[in-house]
């Protein structure tokens, strides 16, 4: 089966080559690729020309329409039975097409599966964590936020041809309307356990374009429920759908540091979920510990704090969290640190939680971090270095 590679490329150059790359490099063999350059101002078609030698590479170009577009153009020009995508700054792993592939090949029922991700930073070094949510057992549950990147699918055409092209008019999040839209027309879908991709953070992403995702949450969400026919579990999850999208606004305002923004996106959650406030804000603080671990966040510390700092006024209940909450996080990069070798910042973070609560200083585990001092260096009889 043919796999049709799909890269939207617009001023990614300097990735663009890594991305074609791990196309080429990959186990699976019957492959072409689609490169479509989105009207890019700097050195992206002489990136994707360099390729052009082999035959299974192609090169469109169009004047800029956006990413949605780009997409469809790909989808129009390429011919393979299935069907994956690529954003020019992201990678595939080496036996991404291989392990998908045979996925539906063993499970001739399957319209969809979906790998996992590892995340990156900027100069491809790894973060430390995988995007491996999967895919829900009820479809209903995609209702609460994308959980798939990208770049770790693979779609047979036959069930892209019955839902149709990504929606141009979304600037963002038209992956998770088109995955939205396949569940909805029952298309089976699976999981594979897998890492298969490499997804690019950037540190200043969120920031960046945090008002075009949050725009196209709700348009994505507005979409559905406009459906007079929407089967009635999907129905039933308005509110907490809705909910799960301010509260995804939220974090993005809160990185944003549009702190009015966010106080009303917080509100407006609890407001169609009030089970968030329940067992002394437990969810609510959960989430927030979790925007402030998020790859994008930048330093976690200060995140959570500016959250706190900025809640809205019916919030008490949260806000008595705030110093055992700020403690806790400190702590927990404390010990990040202290296993990563670096046992001056992890003194220093302890010394941070400290601040918001003294009592850390009572946990042994704590005071051995504290304590611990590099052991001296000697010299052996040789010249040489040894620990003392």
């Amino acid at each position: 089966m043919t796999v049709s590679v799909i890269v939207a490329a617009y001023n990614q150059a300097d990735y663009l080559a890594l991305a074609i790359r791990s196309v080429v490099a990959q186990t699976y063999a019957d492959w072409e690729l689609w490169v479509v350059d989105d009207g890019s101002t700097d050195a992206t078609p002489a990136v994707a020309r360099s390729f052009l030698s082999d035959r299974r590479v192609h090169y469109v170009h169009q004047c800029n329409q956006g990413l949605s577009a780009a997409r469809n153009t790909g989808l129009r020009c390429s011919r393979g039975s299935l069907l994956t995508f690529l954003d020019s700054d992201d990678l595939f792993l080496s036996r991404k097409l291989e392990v998908l592939a045979r996925a539906l090949e063993e499970n001739g029922d399957l319209g969809f599966v979906a790998g996992q991700a590892i995340l990156v930073d900027q100069t491809g070094r790894s973060l430390g964590e995988c995007f491996d949510r999967g895919i829900p057992e009820d479809h209903s549950l995609l209702l609460l936020g994308n959980p798939l990147h990208v770049g770790s699918v693979l779609l047979r055409r036959e069930w892209q041809q019955r839902v149709g092209m990504f929606d141009e008019t979304l600037r963002s999040y038209e992956d998770w309307d088109m995955w939205l839209r396949l569940a909805r027309v029952g298309c089976p879908m699976a999981s594979v356990p897998t890492p298969v991709s490499a997804y690019r953070f950037h540190t200043a992403q969120m920031t960046r374009i945090g008002e075009q995702m949050t725009r196209a949450t709700f348009a994505v969400l507005d979409k559905v429920y406009g459906d007079p026919d929407l089967p009635a579990a999907w129905a039933a999850r308005r509110d907490e759908a809705y909910s799960r999208a301010h509260l995804r606004a939220a974090a993005q305002a809160y990185t944003g540091r549009s702190y009015a923004l966010a106080r009303k996106y917080v509100t407006n959650a609890v407001e169609l979920d009030p089970a968030l406030l329940s067992d002394g804000s437990e969810r609510l603080a959960r989430l927030a510990a979790g925007w402030a671990n998020h790859a994008k966040s930048g330093e976690p510390l200060r995140l959570l704090r500016s959250v706190y700092d900025n809640l809205p006024e019916a919030l008490a209940g949260l806000r008595e969290r705030r110093n055992r909450d700020l403690a806790k996080e400190a702590l927990q990069l404390a010990f990040a640190a202290h296993g990563q070798g670096k046992r001056t910042n992890a003194r220093w973070r302890i010394l941070q939680a400290a601040r918001y609560s003294p009592r850390v200083l009572l946990n042994r585990g704590v005071l051995s971090v504290l304590l611990q001092r590099r052991r001296p260096a000697v010299h052996d009889s040789r010249g040489g270095v040894q620990q003392a």
